[in-house]
C-alpha cells in the first residue's frame, strides 16, 4: 500500500511527464512537422526527434509514441506515412526516397532501420557515386518488428506478422507469418 505522499509524488510524475511530452509535440510541429502534417496532440515523444531537413515529410496516426533518438528523413517528394497507435521504439532510423507506409498499430522495437534505397553495389567499385536504387515500402496493421531489424526497398509485409530480432527483410510476405534470418524468410504461420 502507497502512503499518500507516494501517491501524489506518482501522480505529480505522470503530470509531468504528459506535458514534457505535449511541450515536444508542440515544439516538433513549430519547428518541423508542422509544414507538412502536424504531430497529434495525443502522440508521446520520449525524448529527441532527429530529423535531416525541415520540413520533414511524416504523417502520423493519433495516439502514436515516439521513442528517443528516433531519426527521419525524407526527400522533396517522398514520404512517411504512420498509421494510429504506431509505436517506434528508441534508436530507429526511418529514411524515404520514396514512400513509406506503416499500419496501425504496429510495434517496432529499438534500433530498427527502414529504408526504401539502398546504393548499387558494381563489382570493382566503390559505393560512392553509383546510386541508389529505391522502391516503396509498406508495413501492415499490427505488425511487431523485432529489434535491430533492417527493411530495405520494396517490401511488403502483410498484416499480423512478426518479425524476429536482427532479421534483413527484403521481399514480399503474406499476413501473419513469422519473418526471420539474413536474408530473412518464412518460418512459419501465426494463428
Amino acid at each position: 500500500m502507497y502512503s499518500p505522499i507516494e501517491v501524489a509524488v506518482k501522480a505529480l510524475s505522470r503530470v509531468v511527464r504528459r506535458t514534457t511530452s505535449l511541450l515536444r509535440v508542440l515544439w516538433h510541429n513549430a519547428t518541423n512537422f508542422g509544414y507538412y502534417a502536424p504531430l497529434p496532440l495525443s502522440t508521446y515523444i520520449y525524448g529527441r526527434i532527429l530529423t535531416l531537413d525541415a520540413p520533414t515529410r511524416v504523417r502520423m496516426g493519433k495516439n502514436g509514441k515516439i521513442g528517443d533518438s528516433v531519426y527521419f528523413a525524407t526527400g522533396q517528394n517522398s514520404s512517411i506515412e504512420v498509421g494510429a497507435s504506431v509505436y517506434i521504439n528508441l534508436g530507429c532510423v526511418i529514411v524515404a526516397s520514396e514512400r513509406i507506409e506503416i499500419g496501425r498499430s504496429t510495434s517496432i522495437a529499438e534500433y530498427v532501420t527502414i529504408r526504401d534505397q539502398e546504393h548499387r553495389v558494381k563489382r570493382g567499385h566503390g559505393t560512392r557515386d553509383q546510386g541508389f536504387v529505391s522502391a516503396p515500402i509498406t508495413i501492415g496493421q499490427a505488425v511487431w518488428i523485432g529489434r535491430g531489424v533492417y527493411i530495405g526497398p520494396g517490401t511488403k509485409i502483410g498484416d499480423g506478422c512478426v518479425v524476429a530480432a536482427n532479421s534483413v527483410v527484403k521481399g514480399s510476405f503474406p499476413p501473419n507469418v513469422l519473418i526471420a534470418g539474413a536474408p530473412a524468410v518464412i518460418k512459419r504461420k501465426i494463428g
